[in-house]
């Protein structure tokens, strides 16, 4: 089992239910380092009526951080705006929350702890998930060719004001090949709306996988 190890995060409970959820990752090889030096984001786990409640009361508890996130993984729950919260998280209502948690979280470990063979950092992935938004996460593989992948992307609906992230991994770089490797890329890229936000990075992993993660902002 591949570990996520996160350096950054400071990953919270806001409830028994939320307390659960982040022991089980653990179990899954999704954690936090303890006693990190290197905190940069708090991430406020919520799923009940009472941890919406006590998410202020975490928060005071703990040191503070660069940013702080709350993820509802309930869906109905409405957790309201307060003091030093960033940006308030949830999920598709027909998604797996738990899934999609995962997903986010690795997501994170890539692209912001990982250098990227591009310039991507904490301050991009933040401008994706600032203030409230729906998030997704879809990843697909593929072998030799990444149009393959990439077809599978195109069902994804694609609107005006989403934020977007297309991060994708190759089995070895080569200066040589990599202008062909962008072509479908660029071509993807193209069909999205001139005036959304969107970032792509890739870095040299096995295996190849291409991922879309969409941000959609809730008025």
């Amino acid at each position: 089992m591949k570990e996520t190890a996160l350096e950054s995060v400071r990953l919270l409970p806001a409830d028994s239910v939320s307390e659960l959820m982040i022991h089980q990752l653990r179990l899954d090889g999704i954690y936090t380092i303890r006693n990190s030096s290197y905190i940069t984001v708090n991430i406020v786990l919520v799923s009940t009526e009472r941890g919406v409640d006590n998410v202020l009361n975490v928060l005071q508890k703990h040191q503070p951080a660069r940013k702080n996130v709350i993820v509802k993984i309930t869906p109905e729950l409405s957790v309201p705006n307060g003091p030093g919260i960033d940006s308030i998280l949830e999920f598709q209502p027909d998604s797996k929350p738990y899934s999609e948690l995962k997903e986010f979280l690795k997501l994170y470990k890539e692209n912001v702890e990982i250098h990227g063979m591009i310039c991507f950092d904490f301050n991009d992935f933040f401008t994706l998930i600032r203030g409230r938004n729906v998030i997704s996460t879809v990843s697909y593989e593929y072998r030799e060719d990444i149009t393959e992948a990439l077809s599978q992307l195109k069902p994804a609906k694609i609107q005006d004001g989403d934020r977007y992230l297309l991060y994708f991994t190759i089995d070895k770089f080569d200066n040589k090949e990599m202008p062909n490797r962008l072509v479908p890329i660029n071509d993807f890229m193209e069909t999205f709306p001139d005036k959304n936000i969107m970032y792509w990075n890739f870095r040299e992993l096995s295996p190849q996988i291409v991922t879309l993660f969409t941000s959609t902002p809730i008025e």
